[in-house]
């Protein structure tokens, strides 16, 4: 047992070290918000290189009635994009004010995901990502601590939505490898 947090050592510009809690706490250090742009940077690379080995005549397939199908989860990807600058740029420009929280399913078929083009939506995504990261690398650390308000969700910073935003990009990330995994079981 340690008494103290294990150390990760990152190669990450700034961020001599940061701590990682076997809870969910994260020690914040100078350089985080580079180690979460970095995380930001490399989602829509690992979306496209996924699309690449995908099944074509499978990206419309669903693994249960209530899962985005892979070409929707794509298309939920870039479409979400804007919304996520949308987003900060408020709270940059107007902390504290309300923006709503969007329901993903109303959305998918409001802006006809199933419709999509995979390949295409995966430019966009990361087109707008790349727009998001350069306005977010222009805020200052005194920026990232304003606040946006989540409708039914409460108050968060800017740097503290960055997190949620890594972590919706996890999950439709993992959506689209189950769906390649289960591809891969089904040949073999």
């Amino acid at each position: 047992m340690h008494d103290r947090p294990p150390v990760l050592d990152l190669p990450v510009p700034g961020a001599e070290k940061m701590c990682l809690h076997s809870g969910s706490a994260w020690c914040k250090v100078e350089g985080m918000t580079e180690i979460q742009f970095q995380a930001l940077e490399v989602a829509p690379k690992v979306v496209e290189r996924l699309l690449r080995v995908f099944p074509q005549d499978r990206l419309d397939d669903r693994l249960s009635s209530e899962d985005l199908t892979p070409r929707e989860v794509i298309a939920s990807l870039a479409d979400t994009e804007q919304l996520i600058l949308d987003r900060v740029r408020l709270g940059n420009m107007r902390p504290g004010a309300s923006v709503p929280w969007v329901d993903p399913d109303a959305r998918a078929k409001e802006h006809h995901y199933s419709d999509k083009d995979a390949f295409h939506e995966a430019e966009v995504f990361e087109s707008r990502r790349q727009t998001t990261l350069e306005y977010l690398r222009s805020m200052s650390s005194e920026d990232m601590k304003k606040t946006i308000h989540l409708d039914g969700k409460g108050e968060v910073s800017v740097d503290d939505y960055l997190v949620l935003v890594t972590a919706h990009d996890m999950d439709r990330i993992g959506l689209l490898t189950e769906h390649l995994a289960n591809e891969v079981a089904t040949i073999s």
